[in-house]
């Protein structure tokens, strides 16, 4: 049995496919096992990985799920006991997997990693070195357009972008899988929360090094985008965030929040937000059993909450509307 398994899910993304699957071929860790979770491709992705990488095992959908459904089914059939997920649009440094596999077998008390990504175009800058959270209600890629230079020192940290991440299976076993409902964005920043919620910590790798175009099917210029968005960033605050936070910091959120509804008007998507809040107010019930089961496998206290948690006004200011976190996975 594989002591990996690396799943990559994937959405008529056969343009990605050969630098991905290629680098991960060159890999100088081998104990490991590709699994392709295709979203029900119609483009030539199937024929193309039997072809030219038969050793790739294929689960192949036959309805277009989302992220989050494709990604489960995909952590259902792995057979490691620690479980990589890689964005189709990537090229993977070929330590990659071993200095992932030496951090996890290395610190014990972390239940996952996040990879440093660059820029595939401009490979001296930081497309993401994991994710922050900011008081202020708002996840963020970790020093994206920074020098790479920047971000040499290995970190703990609020969580890992599903596009470059490695867990320990028994992570999900404890804390649940990726929440399907979210469907294709925040559901890696709902599932951090609550790992460490839970107790598991992520550390940041900055020797694990994943090149990422970031040219995602999905266009900022979406109402579904918005609306599912808007939706999703809510749902992660009322699920995850203990009664102490939702006093202390939500009248903060909803200022942040205030600022992303007038972004939408200006850019011309007026119903975003009211569809957003109906999707919420139907789901109401099924919200509050999901918060009570993630606060109940709560074991860490505030203070510690605290220390992952930027409470940085600037950091708000520079992140701004456009450089809050929106994954660009490929489905």
């Amino acid at each position: 049995m594989p002591k990996i398994s690396v799943i990559i899910p994937n959405y008529n993304g056969r343009r990605f496919l050969e630098a991905c699957l290629s680098s991960l071929r060159e890999q100088t860790y081998t104990d490991f096992e590709t699994v392709l979770v295709d979203d029900a491709s119609t483009d030539d992705s199937l024929s193309f990985v039997q072809t030219h990488y038969p050793h790739t095992r294929i689960i192949a959908l036959k309805k277009n799920v989302g992220f989050a459904s494709a990604v489960n089914e995909g952590i259902r059939q792995a057979r490691g006991q620690y479980i990589a997920l890689l964005n189709n649009d990537t090229e993977v440094d070929k330590n990659w997997l071993m200095e992932l596999n030496r951090a996890l077998d290395n610190h014990k008390d972390v239940g996952f990693c996040a990879s440093l990504m660059i820029n595939y175009n401009s490979r001296n800058l930081v497309d993401c070195a994991g994710i922050g959270f900011s008081s202020w209600g708002r996840a963020y890629k970790r020093g994206e357009g920074e020098a790479v230079d920047h971000y040499q020192q290995p970190s703990f940290i609020f969580g890992a972008s599903g596009g470059a991440a490695i867990y320990r299976k028994e992570l999900f076993e404890k804390v649940g899988f990726f929440d399907e409902d979210f469907w294709a964005f925040f559901e890696d920043v709902d599932l951090g929360f609550r790992a460490q919620l839970a107790g598991l910590r992520c550390l940041y790798v900055p020797t694990a090094i994943v090149y990422h175009i970031g040219t995602a099917s999905h266009s900022r210029k979406s109402l579904k985008l918005r609306y599912t968005g808007y939706r999703n960033k809510q749902w992660v605050i009322f699920k995850n965030y203990p009664a102490y936070y939702l006093f202390k910091y939500y009248f903060k959120y909803g200022l942040s929040e205030i600022k992303t509804v007038l972004t939408d008007f200006k850019d011309g998507f007026f119903l975003s937000p009211f569809i957003a809040n109906w999707l919420i107010y139907k789901d109401i019930p099924k919200l509050f059993r999901k918060r009570a089961e993630v606060q109940r496998l709560r074991t860490v206290s505030i203070k510690y909450l605290d220390s992952i948690i930027d409470k940085s006004y600037n950091k708000l200011s520079k992140i701004g509307v456009k450089k809050s976190y929106f994954n660009s996975h490929d489905l």
